[in-house]
């Protein structure tokens, strides 16, 4: 075993520990130092198919072989001029990644994968899934059954908007464990006491949405709701200048709760209508922590919940109010109207250990947030 893991611990590996294993050989097609602290940006190549009849589950297959010999499947999609990729709602696209992994590396050390879109892609409505060469499932690989090409695609699937897309942008991000991830979590009352603040109940691993107002901009409201129109220009999903990203208001609406006679909020979700809102739960990570938050049922009743990219160490530390940070739910309507009340639960907590701790460091974007749309958007008026 190289010397790199006698000190370090079962847990997901920092950006550091992610560097080591770049410069070892692990890890292709990244650079050191843009690692993050618990998490590596995952960047699309200039190779991309779209699915004319819809997602293709991945199986042990070599997903290569399945591009090639399944045409009536995959079609190969060229960039435009510009070298950007327009991405249409409800049509889904494949693109292989930039980045490789030594299969013979992961199983020796033992090094074990989960992904996630990042959370200003999630916001925007873009369904990813990463696909990792030999694995029969999405967003995670283990090292037992992993191909040894070591290859990876991302699966992606706009649902509201057009979007644009170009070589190198990071849609998707993978968290790797030295161990089984089950064998790196930890739970319990004193973890939740020490990492969630919340008024009224007894933290317990649980978020519940807030459906109270929320200051955004010169507004207020509890919930935003993405408006469909076919007159929507493409958004990049990569940074650009705040004047010339799109107008938020064009493109999404912001809604205030309705109150029953009792005094009980509540929040219509419309069929085929996407929402982003927000947890009573705060969060605030130290270095030693990590954690993904998963719907409690992805379809609870006729609404789709998610909640789109990882929460990484020392998240929600640096408010001004020293309260932590909520977290942002996606929620989908399906085919009939539903009534989602305040305080329902709608995600869980799950706690990983730190292989080794993490330095400080620069906020994350999104520390500060309240109720915040995707950055792709410029401010809220």
């Amino acid at each position: 075993m190289s010397a790199l893991f006698r000190d370090w611990l079962p847990g997901v590996l920092n950006g550091q520990q992610l560097d080591a294993l770049y410069r070892d050989g692990a890890i292709l097609g990244s650079k050191p130092g843009e690692f993050g602290k618990s998490s590596m940006d995952l960047t699309l190549s200039r190779e991309a198919w779209r699915l004319p009849l819809g997602s293709v589950k991945p199986s042990k297959e070599i997903f290569s072989n399945q591009l090639r010999h399944n045409a009536v499947f995959f079609e190969a999609l060229p960039p435009d001029k510009q070298g950007w990729f327009v991405l249409k709602p409800k049509q889904t696209y494949v693109f292989k990644l930039q980045q490789t992994l030594n299969q013979k590396a992961m199983f020796e050390w033992n090094v074990y994968g989960q992904s996630t879109a990042k959370s200003s892609i999630g916001r925007m409505d873009v369904l990813v899934r990463l696909i990792v060469d030999g694995m029969d499932c999405y967003e995670s690989f283990r090292p037992t059954e992993m191909a040894s090409t070591g290859d990876m695609y991302v699966e992606a699937t706009p649902l509201t908007f057009p979007v644009i897309v170009k070589e190198g942008t990071p849609i998707t991000q993978l968290r790797l464990f030295y161990g089984a991830p089950e064998e790196c979590e930890f739970d319990g009352r004193e973890v939740h006491r020490a990492t969630v603040a919340t008024s009224g109940n007894e933290p317990d691993g649980y978020l519940r949405v807030d459906l109270s107002n929320a200051s955004v901009g010169k507004s207020e409201g509890c919930a935003f709701q993405a408006q469909v129109s076919s007159k929507h220009a493409p958004v990049p999903l990569w940074s650009t200048p705040e004047k010339k990203r799109p107008k938020p208001g064009e493109y999404w609406g912001l809604h205030k709760a309705a109150v029953t006679e009792s005094g009980l909020r509540y929040l219509p979700i419309e069929k085929e209508s996407f929402y982003i809102l927000r947890s009573k739960e705060h969060l605030a990570l130290d270095g030693s922590v990590a954690v993904y938050c998963m719907a409690i049922d992805e379809t609870i009743g006729e609404m789709r919940i998610h909640y789109a990219g990882f929460v990484h160490p020392w998240f929600g530390r640096d408010r001004d109010d020293r309260i932590g940070t909520p977290l942002i739910f996606e929620v989908r309507g399906h085919d009939v109207r539903v009534v989602l009340q305040d305080g329902e639960k709608l995600a869980k907590l799950r706690y990983f250990r730190m292989s080794q701790p993490v330095t400080k460091g620069d906020p994350e974007q999104y520390n500060k947030q309240t109720l915040k749309l995707s950055n792709f958007f410029g401010p809220w008026k």
